[in-house]
């Protein structure tokens, strides 16, 4: 969330670096920290932490904290870089099941309005071109280790990931 990167840079700072145009960019590294952010959002669920007591800025507490209470609880010893693959892993099995579902590129969009110019306040007048949403999914996918194409999670990534089993299933869709 855009009030993380001014009011909690440090905590943002936990998952990734801060090297893109966060608030208004589309840039490569903006998309791979959106991606980032996406693998620790996937662990929270996997954890069954509140994201909305967590808070959605990371207001309440940081990733090092959740670490520590994963750790407090289970014993596991768990870094931020292990609670952001679990993530991943979550992140890509539910691409393997849209996969599975006949998903695609196509459906993976924005509703129309995203992309009509704002009325009012700071924001009016801006607005999201789809060519940059586009060009911004390509940049996640290929980050992801996704094929572009279609969406699926590569067999290198699967393997990557510990999840050869599901890199076999794809290979029959």
């Amino acid at each position: 969330h855009d009030p993380s990167f001014a009011g909690n840079p440090d905590r943002m700072a936990q998952i990734g670096p801060l090297d893109g145009d966060q608030i208004t960019g589309l840039d490569d590294k903006t998309v791979e920290f959106a991606l980032r952010t996406q693998h620790l959002y996937s662990a929270m669920d996997s954890v069954c932490v509140c994201q909305f007591v967590y808070g959605p800025a990371w207001q309440l507490y940081d990733t090092i904290q959740l670490t520590e209470v994963i750790q407090a609880v289970t014993g596991w010893d768990l870094d931020v870089e292990e609670l952001l693959q679990a993530g991943e892993r979550r992140l890509n099995l539910l691409q393997v099941f849209n996969a599975r579902e006949g998903f695609s590129r196509e459906d993976d969009k924005l509703p129309k309005k995203f992309f009509r110019a704002l009325k009012g306040g700071a924001s009016d007048g801006l607005f999201l071109k789809e060519e940059n949403m586009e060009a911004a999914k390509s940049v996640y996918y290929e980050k992801a280790g996704w094929d572009i194409k279609t969406t699926h999670p590569t067999s290198a990534k699967l393997s990557e990931l510990g999840l050869e089993w599901e890199a076999n299933y794809l290979q029959v869709i």
